[in-house]
């Protein structure tokens, strides 16, 4: 499976103020936020990270899939392969290839747009004692050009609020 995907990094700011602005934050609006758990495999010597591949199992309502995702260079594509798995960490899907558990992503995820061709999310990851903030929008192909709207219209959201602030 391919997968297209345009990604911009937020503050935590930035981050709070679209939480707030798509209606995460008010009580009377029920809003799903869901979680998700990524387990990343790889060598000690991270090989099949600069090989630009990741090898992850995922836990998301309650399902375990393991994939292995061949990031293109410069672009916005990946391929991936995925594959339920039944035994959670227990499953032999990276091991068997001598890969390692060598780390976890946790994942609080809204989505604030979706249509047949284009999603945008509100990503709020936990790893290795960090936080980050992130708009992930995936898109079909032949779509690229409405992702770019979708995200130039993020772009303006923050910048006019900024604007506004000063």
């Amino acid at each position: 499976m391919t997968e297209l995907e345009k990604k911009l990094l937020l503050t935590e700011d930035e981050y709070d103020y679209l939480m707030k602005h798509f209606g995460y934050e008010n009580p009377l609006i029920q809003k799903p936020i869901v979680t998700q758990i990524n387990y990343y495999f790889d060598t000690d010597d991270f090989s099949m990270n600069r090989q630009n591949t990741t090898c992850r199992i995922r836990l998301k309502d309650g399902q375990y899939t393991a994939t292995m995702k061949k990031h293109s260079s410069g672009s916005d594509q990946s391929t991936e392969t995925e594959v339920e798995i039944f035994n959670g960490l227990e499953s032999t899907a990276f091991t068997d290839m001598g890969l390692k558990l060598q780390g976890e992503l946790v994942t609080k995820r809204c989505v604030v747009f979706k249509d047949a061709n284009c999603e945008a999310v509100l990503d709020k990851n936990q790893y290795l004692g960090q936080t980050d903030y992130e708009l992930e929008i995936e898109y079909t192909p032949d779509h690229e050009k409405d992702a770019q709207v979708i995200l130039k219209i993020f772009r303006d959201l923050l910048t006019h609020r900024k604007c506004f602030l000063a």
